[in-house]
């Protein structure tokens, strides 16, 4: 074991952190827009659409990261070159790897915290959502006001796993060609054939990148708990303050 090699190289895999964080964030960020937008479709059994993305979500569920990121790199640039001899304006050649994974790993955020968000939406107790119409609160004022805050806590636990695990997952982005914690790994332990020591490296940075992020989602997670819990958020059921009537109306109007 070649402990002054790992000490070496250790500065140049922390250089390339910023991408591996990047690709992560960026890409739960989109994921999870489309992933709102996907649940609601969903539960609101939207016809034709419903189904078309309950078939989506079944299939990224359903094969490995990896491989939608191969079918992404080969037939997103096909599907340009469609595009271009339809005479749309768009350059295939041109599209950047970075792009590529980061709509590979967005469409398996979507269909993944669809899911979760569709589970924290059921968890939250229906009746309360009625009674909250019943005091006079228009639906959307309801989902704002009682639903969402309540089931926010309930995602948050799963959000944190999955986003955990896409910051692992990113170690997958070297075989496209994008040099992050991994693919400068393998390029430094070529040079010194210093394998062992070199993925030691990578290991111990992953532990810790994704210790502080979990650290960060745990404080989130007991703050919003404490915060929804606290009796602030159940109480505006039991008070009809002319403000909630005013706006109420407004809405139904």
């Amino acid at each position: 074991m070649d402990f002054h090699f790992m000490i070496d190289s250790l500065p140049k895999l922390i250089s390339v952190i910023p991408m591996t964080i990047y690709i992560s964030v960026v890409s739960v960020i989109v994921g999870f827009a489309l992933a709102a937008i996907i649940a609601i479709i969903r539960e609101k059994k939207i016809k034709v659409l419903s189904q078309i993305f309950a078939v989506l979500v079944s299939f990224v569920r359903g094969t490995p990261i990896l491989v939608q990121l191969y079918v992404i790199y080969y037939g997103l640039p096909q599907f340009l070159y469609y595009l271009q001899n339809q005479g749309v304006n768009v350059k295939p050649g041109s599209l950047p790897h970075l792009v590529i994974a980061i709509s590979a790993y967005s469409l398996n955020a979507a269909a993944n915290l669809s899911e979760t968000i569709r589970s924290a939406y059921h968890s939250v107790d229906k009746d309360q959502y009625q009674a909250a119409l019943s005091v006079g609160m228009t639906p959307s004022l309801s989902m704002r006001r009682i639903v969402i805050p309540q089931l926010i806590p309930n995602l948050i636990p799963n959000f944190s796993n999955f986003f955990l695990d896409l910051i692992k997952d990113t170690a997958l982005v070297y075989n496209i060609g994008i040099i992050e914690i991994m693919a400068k790994s393998n390029i430094i332990a070529s040079f010194g054939f210093k394998y062992l020591e070199t993925y030691l490296d990578a290991l111990l940075l992953y532990l810790v990148i994704c210790f502080v992020f979990g650290k960060i989602l745990s404080l989130t997670e007991t703050y919003v708990t404490r915060r929804v819990f606290s009796g602030k958020t159940h109480s505006v059921i039991k008070k009809t303050p002319q403000v909630d009537e005013t706006e109420a109306k407004v809405g139904g109007n």
